[in-house]
């Protein structure tokens, strides 16, 4: 999947910026950032190369973060937040694999 460098999520522009490098934390995949309107996606993990198919996931992931606190329900905050977005994230890639939607690894 090509990664754009901007989209629209609920009528607002969010900048994308892959690949980004998460200094503080390597192992970190990605991040949304509400108050910038960025999205940030990164290529590796520790100095280790993601699979496409990991990176389309997680931006994904952030895209239902910026959803999530655009409608302001917060479904995906508190203990079981994090969890629970992976999934759905997994499931809508699926979706679009399986539906040749995207190209899977």
């Amino acid at each position: 999947m090509k990664i754009p460098s901007k989209l629209k999520i609920g009528g607002h522009e969010y900048e994308i910026m892959y690949p980004y490098v998460f200094t503080e934390r390597q192992d970190r995949g990605g991040d949304c950032d509400f108050q910038k309107k960025v999205i940030r996606v990164s290529g590796t993990t520790g100095c280790k190369k993601r699979a496409d198919s990991a990176i389309t996931v997680t931006l994904i992931h952030e895209i239902l973060h910026a959803i999530d606190h655009l409608i302001g329900h917060g479904i995906f905050s508190g203990e079981y937040g994090e969890n629970e977005i992976e999934g759905l994230s997994e499931g809508i890639y699926q979706v679009l694999v399986d539906n040749n939607f995207l190209k899977g690894d």
